[in-house]
């Protein structure tokens, strides 16, 4: 039950807000952020979360 419920705040509420700070901090989305911290196969499993995300949010 307490998996369910963290899901639900960090998928609605929490992750939104997370992004937004880190936004305002750095001046880069997400995307941008990960390009310049990963290479290689990390780099391309951490797009392929991002996306997902998008996909299940939306």
């Amino acid at each position: 039950m307490f998996i369910s419920l963290w899901e639900f705040f960090y998928g609605h509420f929490f992750r939104f807000w997370m992004k937004w700070l880190l936004r305002q901090m750095t001046g880069k989305c997400e995307l941008q952020r990960i390009f310049d911290t990963y290479v290689g196969a990390q780099r391309t499993h951490r797009i392929g979360n991002v996306i997902q995300k998008r996909k299940i949010g939306n």
